[in-house]
């Protein structure tokens, strides 16, 4: 019984040694989620600025994707629609002049911004930007305040497994063999 005790023992310190030293990176999915969110905002930052080159002024301080693509953007200035890569995000134009204009995510927020916020969003990681030019337009405040719920969400157990796991597999599996291997150690010392 003592010696099985020294091998399990052994065993436990190769692991913490070798999960201390295996410290590979991984390509972060959020980030390659932003970006296509990002490219989409650009897109259609381009269609509005050639279609405010052709003439069309008119423009409401805050407008839906879904409205200014069926009313201006349709295909001669965005011929397809961008899809969003995450169930939340919606797109939204916010316009104060022909000179100053954009788009926004509900989740990613402006392209670039004087103000940030990283969050958590599920199993991923995002930085949205907001900028304080625009703050004045009341429904613009209100979806820049409401990025910041983000920040209180508590992602469940199986999301944070995928995100530390995406962010380095190999120290995500060796510390999930580790509880493992404590969980069955008191189960079997208490139990047994």
């Amino acid at each position: 019984m003592f010696a099985n005790r020294r091998f399990l023992n052994g065993i436990l310190m190769m692991l913490m040694i070798l999960a201390g030293s295996c410290a590979t990176e991984a390509a972060d999915p959020g980030y390659e989620l932003a970006k296509m969110c990002r490219a989409n905002l650009s897109k259609l930052r381009e269609a509005t600025d050639k279609c405010l080159k052709s003439g069309i002024t008119q423009f409401s301080p805050w407008g839906r994707m879904e409205d200014i693509y069926m009313m201006i953007l349709t295909n001669k200035f965005l011929p397809e629609r961008p899809k969003p890569p995450t169930l939340d995000c919606e797109y939204y134009m916010v316009f104060k002049d022909p000179d100053n204009f954009d788009w926004y995510c509900n989740l990613h927020g402006l392209v670039g911004g004087d103000s940030s916020v990283t969050f958590r969003y599920h199993e991923f990681q995002f930085t949205a930007y907001t900028s304080s030019k625009y703050m004045n337009i009341s429904k613009y405040k209100t979806h820049a305040d409401n990025l910041l719920r983000w920040v209180s969400y508590e992602p469940t157990l199986a999301e944070n497994f995928k995100y530390h796991y995406a962010r380095n597999p190999m120290t995500t599996m060796l510390m999930a063999g580790l509880a493992l291997l404590f969980i069955w150690f008191i189960w079997r010392n208490i139990f047994d």
